[in-house]
């Protein structure tokens, strides 16, 4: 009797499990299981349809990536681990530290760096280069739309340029600028919102009059940036070009991903098993 009623036990909780863990949507033959539902809903604290939302797109990117015949190499990603090391200011050990305490391990982090390395790079290729570089034209009739989200936008920055081959001897000049330390280099530069790169000057709006912008790894060395002033010479739209060129094209990235993604749903194999 015993006997039987532990099969028993064993048996429904066998079952649960699988209920549990059951197989819930098969994308292209790839499965969703609903514990990997319950864990991205749990984690990014998102409802069911959101979550189910990200790990189809997540199915269909990872299957266009197989299909494209994306590669990368072991020695890319170690480049990249290092590089965001060194970004970090910490050495690979110290960064295994740090994941180990979020709970990740090395294995796992290695995949998931490899894995978003494809996904630029296909990103880069399939979906980036379909979109055109705007016309001047088209950039100001933008810009007078959303004057607003650029009405703060500094015209023109006189700043201080630390540059250095060591992160942390850069660190110690950032803390101490007035310290001479031979290995720092110091550039004066004054130059308006429309000469820089979207990327910097994104770095140097968000960053405080009289503050040191974030390091940065070029791939050459580290640079920071001492914001002395923004502010002054040209006004209106050629002031803040390249502010507009960098949220236009935010714009159009995040539309031509989602388009791309619509496209692959339509035509992909997407079967509900249970929710």
């Amino acid at each position: 009797m015993k006997k039987t009623l532990s099969l028993l036990i064993f048996c429904l909780i066998s079952s649960h499990a699988q209920v549990i863990d059951a197989v819930a949507i098969d994308v292209e033959g790839e499965a969703i299981t609903t514990l990997e539902i319950q864990a991205v809903q749990q984690r990014l604290k998102m409802s069911k349809e959101a979550a189910v939302e990200m790990l189809i797109r997540d199915r269909l990117e990872k299957a266009a990536i197989n299909n494209a015949g994306i590669t990368i190499d072991d020695a890319q990603v170690e480049a990249k681990i290092d590089m965001i090391a060194n970004s970090k200011n910490v050495s690979r050990e110290q960064l295994k530290t740090l994941l180990q305490q979020k709970g990740l391990t090395w294995n796992s982090y290695i995949k998931r760096i490899k894995l978003d390395m494809k996904k630029e790079r296909f990103f880069q290729k399939y979906i980036l280069s379909t979109i055109d570089r705007p016309s001047d034209s088209e950039l100001e009739t933008y810009y007078n739309t959303h004057k607003s989200a650029f009405s703060s936008a500094p015209t023109q920055m006189s700043l201080i340029a630390y540059k250095s081959d060591s992160a942390n001897l850069l660190k110690e000049a950032i803390s101490n600028p007035m310290k001479p330390i031979s290995e720092v280099t110091k550039e004066n530069i004054l130059a308006s919102s429309n000469e820089m790169s979207p990327a910097l000057l994104n770095l140097i709006q968000q960053t405080p009059t009289n503050s040191f912008t974030s390091p940065v790894n070029t791939g050459k060395g580290f640079i920071a940036y001492f914001v002395k002033s923004k502010g002054g010479g040209q006004s209106g739209f050629m002031a803040v070009k390249n502010a507009v060129l960098a949220q236009w094209m935010q714009e159009k990235r995040l539309q031509a991903s989602k388009d791309f993604i619509e496209k692959l749903k339509s035509n992909a194999k997407i079967r509900v098993i249970r929710l």
